[in-house]
């Protein structure tokens, strides 16, 4: 039987009127009377609309843990972990976190986040073909060394920088010259990174409030890419905010302790590619949008 791994999207994928179809589904209804006051976003908001990360956080959360409900319950689940905003449904499949609390959190994450993003004019920048100490060097190289930063490693050829808009533009440009391809990410801030420090400690604040269960199957933080071993997971979100993810360490992790089946639960199915040029051996199984994961 093979031993699977659910992995989770992160924001960067989302589509107009994501989560339509299962805003009266029998199965996931409930799910999203939790976030009644997105329903005119998810049925007629424009993708700039939704995109805005504190509408974004809570509708793409409610369509990843609605996801749940449609997998097979007699399948070798044992991992888990997310990209991002993907950690939160990571905790409820792993049971550490109801969906109500995990829906509670991410509006106040992504409001706290918003407004945080709101005080920069900031942007982030994925580059490609270049691991995390080849993007260190070119960070350091560049004439302003002090004002990138890496926020996400998502694979040895794809880790995300942040900074300065204007930064960033020249960034890209001395990238374009040494004929390094990039691509601008569909994000409204510089997540994981310090310009998000004081939205993190408030955030601490809102998980206080909040009790989590030891999780029931192998789950994976993106702080440190390493298998949770009874770390404060108050403390582990709150830094989460404004440190990089480490997903391309929590995938070979999870490979590396048995893990031969993953699927990944979108939207979008930007893992899965990553899975599939690096794990070759491993099976993998995108659900992209609502069609896909109920149809399986």
């Amino acid at each position: 039987m093979n031993k699977i791994g659910v992995v989770f999207g992160g924001q960067g994928s989302q589509y107009e009127n994501m989560g339509r179809v299962f805003l009266n589904h029998p199965k996931t209804k409930n799910i999203y009377e939790e976030i009644s006051e997105y329903e005119k976003i998810i049925l007629n908001g424009s993708l700039e609309e939704l995109s805005r990360t504190k509408n974004l956080q809570p509708i793409m959360l409610a369509f990843q843990i609605a996801a749940l409900e449609f997998l097979k319950k007699d399948e070798n689940i044992v991992a888990t972990c997310g990209l991002s905003l993907g950690e939160y449904a990571s905790l409820v499949l792993a049971g550490s976190l109801s969906y109500k609390d995990a829906l509670f959190l991410v509006k106040r994450r992504g409001s706290l986040m918003q407004n945080e993003s709101q005080k920069h004019n900031t942007k982030m920048l994925a580059i490609l073909n270049k691991n995390e100490n080849e993007v260190e060097n070119l960070i350091a190289n560049f004439s302003y060394p002090d004002k990138i930063y890496i926020s996400n490693i998502n694979s040895p050829k794809q880790v995300v920088v942040a900074g300065d808009r204007e930064n960033i533009d020249l960034f890209k440009e001395y990238l374009n010259k040494e004929k390094i391809r990039s691509i601008e990410m569909k994000v409204s801030g510089a997540f994981h990174t310090c310009y998000m420090e004081n939205a993190g400690e408030k955030y601490f604040e809102e998980l206080k409030e909040i009790e989590f269960e030891k999780p029931r199957i192998n789950y994976y933080l993106n702080l440190t890419g390493e298998i949770y071993s009874g770390e404060d997971l108050r403390m582990v979100l709150s830094k989460h905010i404004y440190n990089p993810v480490r997903l391309f360490d929590d995938i070979k992790n999870m490979i590396d302790d048995g893990v031969d089946k993953i699927i990944e639960i979108g939207p979008g199915d930007v893992i899965s590619k990553i899975i599939r040029k690096n794990f070759k051996e491993v099976q993998v199984i995108s659900l992209k949008n609502e069609e896909e994961i109920i149809k399986r």
